[in-house]
């Protein structure tokens, strides 16, 4: 465009000027009312008029390159910010949705949708829940850019769905995954913190420990696995199998009631207090 503003100028100025040089009479003039000094003069203008016309031109032309040249630089710009805002959308979706297998492997479905729900709103973000047929949608908003997010728990194929999107910058980002549910609790886990296995036990028959769940009494009183339960409240272990025990702990955790758990280390014995 700027080119053909120049070109149209210059077309200008030399279409122009020549006129009065064809039509200027020689000296001295045949018209002796007329002189060449005369007609010199009423021409000055026309000529005059001319450049004035082509430097207008000129700078229309040099104005409108500067307007392209910067509205490339805001094209640039938006396009960079909107490759920036798709790069976050697609590892944010792909965070959530890990965050998100992660939970429901601890929680359940029920147990990660409502701590993400909380989560969010702690942060002052707006959530709506629409949590039937077997399918639970999540949709939080209140970002910046008016970004949204959108989590989708479809129970019966076991998928995790969490989308990202923009609409003032058309993007939208979405990770999937299949997720596990959490593996079945025994009520001695539950309650006590221990696992144990029908099968396994010390040469009294009394039950030996699995596994001792972190974070629980008997874990801080340095029961490890290994170690034989000898006594549950007054009742010796060697009398009870896994099925006996859990009802046991159960109807006591109704009551939530104090359990006292006697456990054998090494030949040293160790009383742990539980509250149910």
């Amino acid at each position: 465009m700027k080119r053909y503003v120049r070109i149209t100028a210059l077309f200008i100025i030399f279409s122009i000027v020549p006129i009065p040089l064809a039509n200027a009479y020689p000296y001295p003039s045949p018209y002796p009312h007329h002189s060449y000094q005369n007609y010199s003069s009423s021409h000055t203008g026309v000529y005059v008029d001319t450049i004035g016309l082509a430097v207008l031109l000129a700078t229309l032309a040099a104005g409108n390159g500067n307007n392209q040249a910067e509205a490339a630089q805001q094209q640039a710009a938006y396009e960079q910010k909107v490759r920036n805002i798709k790069e976050r959308a697609r590892e944010s979706s792909k965070k959530e949705m890990d965050h998100t297998q992660d939970l429901i492997f601890e929680r359940g479905v029920p147990g990660a949708v409502e701590l993400i729900t909380r989560s969010w709103e702690s942060e002052g973000k707006k959530t709506f829940l629409d949590d039937r047929n077997g399918v639970s949608v999540l949709k939080v908003s209140g970002f910046e850019e008016n970004i949204r997010l959108e989590y989708t728990i479809r129970q019966e194929s076991k998928k995790i769905s969490v989308r990202v999107t923009a609409p003032d910058y058309s993007v939208s980002e979405e990770s999937s995954t299949y997720y596990k549910e959490p593996l079945p609790v025994s009520s001695s886990r539950k309650h006590i913190g221990l696992e144990f296995e029908e099968m396994s036990r010390d040469p009294q028959g009394r039950l030996l420990i699995k596994d001792v769940a972190k974070g629980t009494a008997a874990f801080y009183s340095g029961v490890i696995p290994g170690d034989a339960l000898v006594k549950i409240d007054v009742y010796d272990t060697k009398d009870f199998d896994l099925g006996r025990l859990s009802s046991y702990l159960e109807n006591r955790a109704t009551l939530k009631a104090l359990v006292k758990i006697t456990v054998s280390q090494k030949g040293s014995l160790k009383v742990v207090d539980i509250q149910l």
